[in-house]
């Protein structure tokens, strides 16, 4: 009874345990090499954001701001363009993954004190950072591979992308403008949260958040991450208590299963077999490999095969907005939301924008030659 309850309470977390348990079958020879498939910049990055943003969190801080903005929106729609706009703004230079923990639990604190379902905002909102987090080379860490690998200028990345965020942003809102209606927001009688507010906790875990992104920029977060603790350890331990743990789990696991994929001789000898000296094929390569085994992995594998950095780009980028293993930072902003009709719901926005952003994009490559 109580595996049963742990599968239900971690549904997807125990999907790629038994994965994993697969791939350690039919690849046994590779589980000495497990530690070193995993992208432990990731997981330390990701364990500080997680104790920081749940002090948020539990300042209560998302609850009085989510009140502040009710009284600015009138509706369903302009608060949806309002969100959505602000997540792809903060992404182009907080990155994906952070920007994610500032949005979503705000979206829930405003979900908590208005009537109407706001809940597939949040969708909305996964894929507008994966869109805004594709303009800058340290957007997300699909960009950040390719930049280094290829030596782009900062200029020139951002340049080449920002016609690609453009349109992406643009059919957003244009979907945001039919799924979101014109009602008018309803506020519950009481959403006065100023006797819960703490203060001190906020100025706390802002601090730690601003210290913790420029370490981050550094690349020294695995220095300032035992500060973390302690400094939570001793003025608020309940916070350390209702961090997520089970993501960082869900990460490791994600990292070694993924990498097992792309590795595997299978998925190395259709890829050879592919014509990757156009643009529009390393363009669908790109795409499709990213629903199978998520953008990153994918974005390292094609790397491999073809020299053409803007389409692998334009293509893992695009191809991140389509099911929920495409990019990390959907399963980020799932796991963050706790709503497990999300999960059942997600593909429902997701993949009708994919299927449409890509099937321009991909006309404009094959009719127009903008990418060759």
């Amino acid at each position: 009874m109580g595996i049963i309850k742990i599968v239900k309470k971690e549904f997807i977390l125990s999907i790629f345990v038994i994965l994993l348990i697969i791939l350690s079958i039919v690849y046994h020879h590779q589980i000495i090499n497990y530690p070193y498939f995993i992208d432990w910049r990731t997981i330390i990055a990701l364990t500080g954001l997680l104790i920081i943003t749940t002090g948020l969190k539990e300042s209560k801080f998302f609850d009085t701001l989510s009140e502040k903005i009710i009284k600015k929106m009138g509706t369903e729609k302009s608060l949806s363009f309002f969100l959505i706009i602000f997540s792809a703004l903060l992404s182009t230079f907080l990155t994906n993954d952070i920007t994610l923990f500032v949005v979503i639990p705000l979206t829930i604190g405003i979900q908590n004190i208005i009537e109407n379902d706001i809940s597939k905002l949040i969708i909305f909102e996964t894929i507008s950072v994966n869109i805004g987090s594709s303009l800058t080379p340290i957007g997300n860490p699909q960009n950040i591979f390719l930049w280094h690998k290829w030596n782009i200028s900062f200029i020139t990345f951002i340049i080449k992308m920002f016609p690609l965020v453009i349109f992406l942003l643009l059919i957003l809102l244009i979907f945001a403008w039919i799924v979101f209606s014109d009602k008018k927001i309803k506020v519950s009688e009481d959403i006065s949260n100023s006797k819960a507010f703490k203060k001190p906790l906020l100025i706390l875990s802002t601090a730690m958040l601003l210290v913790y992104i420029i370490f981050l920029e550094l690349r020294l977060a695995i220095w300032i991450l035992p500060v973390i603790f302690t400094i939570y350890i001793i003025y608020n331990s309940k916070v350390l208590a209702k961090v997520d743990w089970a993501l960082l789990l869900l990460f490791i696991i994600i990292f070694i299963d993924f990498h097992i994929i792309s590795t595997a001789s299978i998925v190395s000898k259709t890829i050879n077999a592919l014509n990757l000296n156009s643009a529009n094929n390393v363009f669908l390569v790109s795409v499709f490999t990213s629903q199978v085994v998520s953008n990153v992995p994918a974005t390292v594998l094609i790397s491999k095969f073809t020299h053409n950095w803007q389409v692998i780009t334009y293509g893992v980028n695009v191809g991140g907005n389509g099911l929920i293993i495409s990019s990390l930072a959907n399963i980020i902003a799932l796991r963050i939301a706790k709503n497990k009709k999300l999960w059942l719901s997600f593909h429902q926005y997701s993949i009708p924008y994919f299927l449409l952003t890509e099937g321009i994009i991909y006309g404009f490559i094959v009719y127009f030659k903008v990418l060759s």
